[in-house]
């Protein structure tokens, strides 16, 4: 049925945090935010949910209001030995396009706004119109015979601008660590963060050690 093909999305940023990304399927507030995601159409649970380490950087630039002014996450294109820690989930095509809506600022009217399913899973990289903050749609593979979808950005004037995130968006970010990777110490954990772009040389390595801790 068009719309109910199977993706998964592979997040890296604050929806590493379950509860966080079920804002944008079943609508809410996200706890940190300060406004609230319409939800997707289809309300319905992913069918799946599992870590999958991408080979990009990530770095934190821009200002997002809705974080306080801090920097949010983006990837790009790394060496071979580039890990940033994501988590997949596993939506319907339709799902995808409202996340990327809503992720956009956008309101979730039905329309579509990401290109046709054929198309994104054809090409491995999509621009969509308007320069929105994640505007690059990303096609990095399959599994289990679903693409992994996900997306990033292609403005200019954020590229080259590392900002560091806020409290509250560090601590959502390093909670869906947690959630996602529960092998993983708090120490590895704020290694990983403090060697990113955007937090590295901006924030203190005891505060983010301390940030981590309480999420």
């Amino acid at each position: 049925m068009k719309g109910h093909e199977r993706v998964w999305y592979a997040s890296y940023g604050s929806n590493l945090k379950r509860s966080r990304f079920m804002c944008y399927i079943q609508g809410g507030v996200p706890e940190g935010w300060m406004e609230s995601n319409d939800g997707s159409r289809d309300k319905n649970p992913p069918l799946d949910s599992r870590p999958k380490s991408l080979n990009v950087d990530l770095y934190f630039a821009g200002r997002s209001s809705v974080w306080g002014g801090g920097g949010v996450a983006f990837i790009r294109t790394g060496t071979k030995h580039s890990v940033t820690l994501g988590r997949m989930y596993l939506i319907t095509d339709e799902q995808f396009n409202d996340v990327v809506m809503q992720e956009n600022s956008r309101a979730v009217d039905g329309s579509r706004f990401v290109p046709a399913f054929d198309d994104l899973v054809r090409t491995p990289e999509s621009i969509l119109p308007g320069n929105p903050w994640y505007g690059k749609l990303l096609n990095i593979g399959t599994e289990e015979g679903y693409p992994i979808l996900t997306f990033t950005t292609a403005r200019t004037d954020i590229l080259p601008n590392p900002n560091a995130p806020s409290e509250q968006y560090l601590k959502t970010i390093a909670s869906g660590v947690k959630q996602t990777y529960p092998e993983m110490t708090e120490e590895k954990i704020s290694d990983y963060l403090m060697g990113v772009e955007g937090i590295k040389g901006r924030l203190d390595p005891n505060q983010v050690r301390r940030w981590v801790r309480e999420a």
